[in-house]
């Protein structure tokens, strides 16, 4: 006996969820053992959070096309229990595969960490808007995470039963019913395999396709052109580096963008002065996860505070071309004043200034309220340094 089939836009969304949602839960099981180190783990859970808004996006489809598509009968013999199992396992599945890719992207709203989602690396996917007044987002997000991981536990248990549901009608039943699911002609196994492909065509740009573009230019508060500044920095040949240590290993990194005013005469100390201004988000070390970590609120939180500013007080000779600069360094509105040496080399109108300061990143609140700091022993004491170049002007 033959059942009626589903509709073959019905068969390609079934078989292409199907398998996106095996995929999802493989994939989320290895991601999550991964250590936080591991240089592939931020692009799988990229990846795993593209996927995931594309099982929403196509499970609306789906139900759209079910309720516009009456199904197939189910066998006039099945005892009226296993009708009445058989349709809530259905209704199950379709809140599941609705709710927990919704609560992975609740639970990425809600992180303190504010880490972009980008639909495989090609279109923004803006947070879902109601954490933003929640005071306790860290709390929130691992709710939903623990929701978001049983959501996903109960959808394999129900695939479980659906498949052996499935077996039965196959080999003991014989009723014909997995045949009305399954694709027959080209044309079903060609809807599966372009939305597969395109799927695949796009994780592959992701982890395989060129690099993403450098930050946009920074607007700077500091002008380097202010009355008195009499140095112009080459920033092609200047840097500004950080160094710190996570479970043991030494890390650099680097902003990429920064300006700086300087008003600087080795005879006339006094009247001298030194701005510099650095743009948060142009922090750079390399490393995927932790350069995604960065922006977020629990260490720059650029969207609050978009710029790190050290201004100073005075400047004075330690002898020989050895300085030390008194100024207050502010991060996050947390202004401390410290102590940076420095050399300085003067050669014409060119000057090379080199030196370096030790900071206590909690004393910016640079990853204080993060819980799993102390499981990844990310040192407290990270080094800054820098080497500038200027050009005295005319």
């Amino acid at each position: 006996m033959e059942s009626p089939r589903y509709t073959s836009v019905a068969v390609a969304l079934h078989w292409a969820i199907a398998i996106l949602i095996v995929g999802q839960v493989a994939v989320g099981l290895y991601m999550h053992k991964l250590p936080n180190i591991s240089p592939i783990k931020f692009d799988l859970y990229q990846l795993h959070k593209s996927s995931g808004l594309t099982i929403l996006a196509l499970t609306f489809v789906r139900l759209g096309w079910r309720f516009s598509h009456r199904p197939p009968a189910l066998p006039g013999d099945m005892p009226s229990w296993q009708k009445l199992v058989a349709r809530a396992t259905h209704w199950a599945f379709y809140a599941l595969i609705f709710l927990t890719p919704l609560a992975g992207w609740a639970m990425v709203s809600a992180s303190p960490t504010d880490i972009p989602t980008k639909w495989f690396g090609l279109a923004g996917v803006p947070h879902l808007p109601f954490f933003d007044g929640v005071a306790n987002r860290k709390g929130v997000e691992d709710i939903l995470k623990e929701v978001h991981e049983y959501l996903a536990f109960a959808i394999l248990g129900l695939l479980a039963l659906h498949v052996g549901a499935a077996l039965k009608h196959q080999f003991f039943n014989r009723d014909g019913v997995l045949q009305s699911m399954m694709p027959r002609s080209r044309g079903q196994w060609a809807s599966i395999a372009v939305i597969l492909g395109a799927l695949g065509a796009a994780s592959g740009f992701y982890l395989f396709g060129p690099a993403p573009q450098a930050s946009a230019a920074f607007e700077p508060t500091i002008q380097t052109e202010n009355v008195g500044a009499n140095w112009t920095v080459d920033y092609d040949a200047s840097r500004l580096v950080f160094i710190g240590e996570e479970k043991g290993r030494r890390f650099e990194g680097a902003f990429e963008q920064f300006t700086a005013g300087i008003s600087f005469d080795p005879d006339n100390l006094t009247t001298s002065s030194i701005e510099v201004e650095v743009p948060t988000a142009s922090a750079a070390t390399g490393d995927d996860l932790r350069d995604a970590s960065l922006p977020g609120a629990e260490w720059f939180g650029v969207r609050e505070f978009p710029a790190a500013r050290f201004i100073t007080t005075d400047i004075h000779s330690l002898g020989g071309n050895a300085y030390e600069a008194v100024g207050t360094l502010t991060i996050k509105d947390i202004g401390l004043e410290i102590m940076l040496p420095f050399t300085l080399d003067i050669t014409g109108d060119n000057a090379i200034a080199a030196g370096g300061v030790d900071l206590v990143r909690t004393d910016f609140d640079l990853g204080a309220a993060s819980s799993w700091l102390d499981e990844e022993n990310v040192a407290l004491n990270v080094r800054v340094e820098f080497e500038i170049l200027a050009v005295r002007k005319n």
